[in-house]
């Protein structure tokens, strides 16, 4: 099956090491109660979006929004690699130009959490009322089993 984009590869453990540890310091950090249930920490992570949107206040323990941003991005690729089995990956043009990103079991379809992420604390997630949607929740719902239903080509990007 031909894929959308020419690259997919692993990360390098240093990298895979900084996605683990901005994960485990967030969890603690936002106190995340139930790392077990991927659904659980979308739930969570879409009510600290909300919070975040609504109080432009930057969280405690981080420098920024930015920072924050990262954090929150890192959450939602684990949520999805917890309660669907995806796994972090280099995607995109070759070895040296990808995004980082999470993929389904059955590479057909993957996620760029962070910069998910970024558009929407950035309010450029934009629905059809015009205005900023936080559709965490409603992403990693409609990624259930989703690599049941195959496009015509490999990783196909979602979101």
């Amino acid at each position: 099956m031909e894929s959308c984009y020419a690259y997919i590869g692993e990360l390098d453990a240093d990298f895979q090491q900084e996605i683990m540890n901005t994960y485990q310091y967030a969890v603690r950090n936002f106190s995340i109660r139930n790392t077990s249930d991927g659904r659980a920490i979308a739930k969570q992570v879409r009510e600290i979006v909300d919070e975040l949107l609504s109080t432009k206040k930057v969280p405690d323990g981080y420098e920024d929004m930015e920072d924050a941003t990262v954090a929150l991005g890192v959450l939602f690729g684990q949520a999805l690699c917890i309660g669907y089995g995806w796994s972090w990956k280099a995607v995109g043009e070759n070895s040296s130009n990808f995004w980082v990103s999470v993929v389904s079991p059955k590479e057909y379809y993957f996620n760029t959490p962070l910069h998910y992420l970024n558009k929407i604390m950035s309010g450029k997630n934009i629905g059809l009322d015009g205005e900023n949607d936080n559709t965490i929740l409603l992403l990693y719902n409609m990624l259930a089993d989703i690599d049941a239903k195959p496009g015509d080509k490999k990783l196909i990007p979602m979101a």
